[in-house]
């Protein structure tokens, strides 16, 4: 149609669109054949012969994109019908202007419900750190339908942080409220496992990760700098575990939430990094020599050791042979050598959440384990389809 309607014979393209609608069976028309057939006939001056091929193209069921939209604006708009243009306009933001049709039209596989709610462990678990630092509480005060009844998180509290991080820390903390609620609207949910936020538990983080014990302990809540270095250790590992889920699902709505979800999430950890990079020659009182920049190395050399499959983790700086194109040591976004994120499964992740090296061994983050049904199998404890639960509403 395209060669022929280019070479001027807008009668013979037209004549392949009829066979190809006398085939529907073989060669059933698309949203693009319909579109690429408007735009010829209004090329050619038969606008209402490529209204009618729209109207048609409406009444087969196919919902017009927003490409098929500009092509009636540019249309309308060279016969001077401003007003019409408005109205299409108009259209092509509601909701008829939607993405096309997915290639695979199933919402959700089976298949999708476990990866994407093993995602709900670290969002709960980000969630209650981030609501209880700005607000001093959490889910079961600000969305209680949506801990599930699970165990309510030990030792998570207000943290003395300035004006800056205080709204940034409270918007990410009500912003994961509404990742909880789209993973459970989406594929069910389970309860919030225990979750050990306190200031002893992110202790042994910093002294696994330093080989020693720090003097005095680490606390992420006395300060900004110290809160920023706690958040260095949990929602990179979020991005980490939405791209090894990207493959392994295919229903369209599971592959939208995903996205929104990595997305977001990337987000926020860039923006920690970023805040961290800025003051990553500073000492971090009261262990004097010791840097923010060395902070983030430790924490991410850890976070390899403990997953045991190779560096999926890099600190503020690297050699410039290991930053972006071997050629900076700058490293505020972690990325392997294509600057791509990288990805760890269940297993990395519950290794380096429990702090054991080991997703069959709770503890750290978990002291009882994750919940759902991926991490309960590596437990070995039974997980039966009830317990997976959607919200009140």
């Amino acid at each position: 149609m395209h060669w022929l309607a280019r070479a001027g014979d807008v009668d013979a393209a037209m004549r392949v669109w009829e066979e190809m609608r006398s085939r529907r069976g073989k060669c059933r028309p698309t949203l693009v054949s319909y579109t690429a057939c408007v735009k010829i006939l209004f090329d050619a001056g038969r606008a209402a012969e490529g209204r009618r091929v729209f109207e048609e193209m409406v009444a087969e069921g196919l919902r017009p994109s927003c490409t098929t939209y500009t092509v009636l604006i540019e249309h309308l708009a060279d016969a001077a019908k401003v007003s019409a243009v408005a109205v299409e306009t108009l259209d092509c933001g509601g909701p008829r202007c939607q993405p096309p049709a997915p290639h695979v039209p199933v919402p959700v596989f089976p298949y999708d419900i476990d990866p994407m709610q093993f995602a709900l462990n670290l969002e709960y678990t980000e969630a209650e750190f981030f609501l209880h630092a700005a607000f001093g509480v959490g889910l079961d005060q600000i969305a209680p339908n949506l801990t599930l009844g699970g165990t309510p998180p030990v030792g998570a509290m207000k943290a003395n942080l300035d004006e800056v991080t205080w709204r940034i820390v409270a918007e990410f903390g009500l912003q994961e409220v509404g990742h909880i609620r789209a993973i459970q609207n989406t594929v069910g949910g389970f309860a919030r496992p225990k979750i050990d936020l306190s200031a002893s538990n992110f202790a042994r983080v910093m002294d696994q990760a330093f080989g020693y014990h720090l003097d005095p302990p680490f606390n992420p809540y006395i300060d900004s700098r110290n809160f920023l270095l706690a958040c260095y250790v949990i929602p990179y590992l979020g991005i980490n575990g939405y791209t090894g889920t990207n493959p392994i699902i295919d229903g369209y709505e599971t592959k939208h939430l995903l996205a929104g979800l990595l997305a977001v999430e990337a987000g926020q950890d860039a923006v920690f990094r970023a805040l961290l990079f800025e003051r990553k020659s500073e000492t971090v009182p009261p262990y004097k020599g010791i840097t923010v920049a060395e902070f983030t190395d430790r924490i991410s050399a850890a976070r390899n050791q403990l997953g045991k499959c190779g560096v999926k983790d890099e600190g503020l700086t690297v050699p410039p042979e290991l930053g972006a194109e071997g050629r900076i040591c700058t490293n505020v976004l972690s990325a392997d050598r294509d600057s791509l994120s990288y990805a760890r499964t269940p297993e990395e992740l519950l290794s380096i959440l429990y702090l054991t090296g080991d997703e069959h061994v709770p503890g750290g983050f978990f002291p009882e384990g994750a919940n759902g049904k991926i991490a309960r199998e590596f437990l070995r404890k039974p997980f039966a389809a009830g317990d997976n639960k959607a919200p009140a509403n």
